[in-house]
């Protein structure tokens, strides 16, 4: 008896659209890590949940 089958799904991905329109330079992008200025906030920022996304 074959438990994984080719044709088996196993999970789904939901992958948010990204907002192309506000873009950094790719200089900084590649200082602060991150193409996507909605991104871009501190660490505590993100475990403080200020992060809303915008």
């Amino acid at each position: 008896m074959d438990i994984m089958k080719p044709n088996w799904r196993v999970g789904y991905a939901y992958v948010p659209r990204q907002n192309l329109e506000k873009l950094y330079a790719p200089a900084k992008a590649l200082r602060v890590g991150t193409i996507f200025p909605e991104l871009n906030i501190t660490m505590e920022e993100y475990e403080r949940g200020l992060f809303n996304g915008k």
